[in-house]
């Protein structure tokens, strides 16, 4: 089990750069990259992404400590950003979730990496169409809009 701060110095160390450039890429300071390295601090959501880019990983690799595989979870990073992009944070979450619960699907399974990125489109799809739906049905109402009243002050 190797947790996040050890990840970023291994990774860091193996792509041959100091904290200097990987704070650099990162847009942090040299102190936030020390930070992550050996007192336990974790970065903010959008500084992950950018941490992860930086190290040529992904996030779910950084942020789980069970996880040994660096490009774990690159299939999925696409659709959660589509979804962080439309719904935000939680609808990244839901995503992230919703795929993971799938992946089981693929266990021991022989698909193409082309037939499981058809079923992810299918899968996001079908969430991006019931959160239109959600919105549409349970969504804030528009109050109409009222006639503007000559001569109030």
């Amino acid at each position: 089990m190797t947790v996040f701060g050890e990840k970023v110095k291994n990774r860091r160390a193996e792509l041959r750069i100091d904290q200097d450039q990987l704070a650099g890429l990162c847009g942090v300071s040299r102190r936030t990259i020390v930070s992550y390295e050996t007192q336990g601090k974790y970065p903010r959501e959008a500084t992950l992404r950018k941490l992860a880019s930086a190290l040529g990983v992904t996030e779910r690799y950084l942020m789980n400590d069970d996880e040994t595989d660096p490009s774990a979870g690159i299939n999925e990073e696409p659709f959660i950003q589509e979804a962080r992009d439309a719904f935000g944070k939680k609808g990244a979450e839901e995503m992230a979730a919703v795929l993971s619960q799938n992946e089981a699907l693929f266990a021991g399974g022989t698909l193409s990496e082309d037939q499981k990125d058809m079923f992810y489109e299918a899968v996001t799809k079908a969430y991006f169409m019931s959160k239109k739906r959600a919105r549409e049905k349970f969504g804030k109402k528009k109050a109409p809009e009222k006639e503007f009243q000559k001569g109030f002050h």
